[in-house]
């Protein structure tokens, strides 16, 4: 039998904790309230009663994500504004969470970070258009942004199967991931001299 927790800040936390795991795992369609409540070590009433319903328990699960995300990426920067290369293979927790509600359709979870006003991309965007003297991103700094996106997403959440694909085995891993870091940052290069050229 789970400890239940004794105060409500303490019930809330495991809670909204919980709901971020299930959202990594499987995402808001299959994450169910008695699920949260199991794996959290509470009574599902609480979910209900703290929360209002599940798609209540799914936002403070991805607000939490995103503002522990934001700061996690602000640490790895050394508190710039431009993320660090390949970052996301450290936090797989929030990569996971927003693409299973991509995947799920649940866009408006997925965004959360724009909602709160804690986007990694956009503060890097908003950041180089300042840098450049822009009014703010253009259409090409926004594709650069994109593209960009794509590559460390994309990296992030497939590198066992990249490296299994390119016959990468543990002892290359961290060379084959420093070789594609040199490649991602001239591919960066080569995208702001684009929106440079404008």
């Amino acid at each position: 039998m789970t400890e239940q927790p004794r105060s409500r800040a303490a019930a809330e936390d495991k809670m909204v904790r919980a709901a971020g795991e299930l959202l990594s795992e499987v995402g808001p369609r299959a994450t169910t309230v008695r699920a949260v409540a199991a794996r959290a070590g509470v009574n599902h009433g609480l979910v209900h009663h703290y929360f209002g319903n599940k798609d209540g328990l799914l936002r403070a699960a991805m607000v939490r994500l995103v503002g522990d995300h934001a700061e996690f990426a602000r640490r790895m920067a050394g508190g710039g504004n431009m993320p660090a290369p390949f970052a996301l293979l450290q936090d797989q927790t929030y990569l996971r969470a927003v693409m299973r509600c991509v995947l799920d359709g649940e866009m408006g979870l997925a965004t959360t970070e724009l909602s709160e006003g804690v986007s990694v991309p956009r503060r890097a965007m908003d950041d180089i258009a300042a840098r450049r003297g822009m009014d703010g991103p253009d259409a090409q700094l926004r594709a650069a942004m994109g593209i960009g996106m794509a590559i460390e997403m994309g990296w992030a959440a497939l590198e066992p199967f990249i490296f299994a694909v390119t016959g990468v085995g543990p002892a290359g891993a961290e060379e084959a991931r420093d070789e594609a870091i040199k490649l991602r940052n001239a591919f960066a290069a080569l995208q702001l001299a684009v929106v440079d050229r404008g």
